[in-house]
């Protein structure tokens, strides 16, 4: 696993952050960017991770359950895509009409879906500092 040295933007935790480059399955990546909530202050926040390395004086969190964006966030991510994929094969089976047609409007509508809640996440984990709301993930 990769390491770099990561600092909350909120309570200012720093800490070492084992990460498996160019994938995750508990946070969400936007290139150097990375959401994942803080280890202490457990709410989702942007992440920088370019400062690889380890610092052997600070503790070590993973890409993990205890980082992770949450079920929740992962449903509200994927859920629409899964179901407006499926909604196409119900269709075409159902009034027996072209796959393509059946399958270009609904597909298009659950990446617009995923496009617009990453840019959600993206701007609710940028808020100011100051504001301590809880999101209730």
């Amino acid at each position: 696993m990769t390491s770099a040295i990561v600092e909350c933007p909120h309570c200012h935790y720093r800490f070492n952050y084992e990460f498996i480059p160019a994938a995750s399955f508990y946070s969400i990546r936007l290139g150097t960017l990375r959401i994942f909530k803080c280890p202490r202050c457990k709410d989702l926040h942007k992440f920088n991770i370019t400062h690889f390395g380890k610092d052997p004086s600070l503790p070590t969190h993973g890409d993990n359950d205890e980082t992770g964006i949450g079920v929740k966030v992962w449903a509200l991510l994927l859920g629409p895509l899964l179901a407006l994929i499926i909604i196409p094969y119900i269709i075409q089976f159902v009034f027996r009409i072209s796959f393509a047609f059946a399958f270009i409007v609904p597909v298009t509508l659950a990446l617009i879906w995923i496009a617009v809640f990453t840019v959600y996440i993206y701007r609710k984990a940028s808020r100011k500092i100051g504001d301590n709301s809880n999101w209730g993930y």
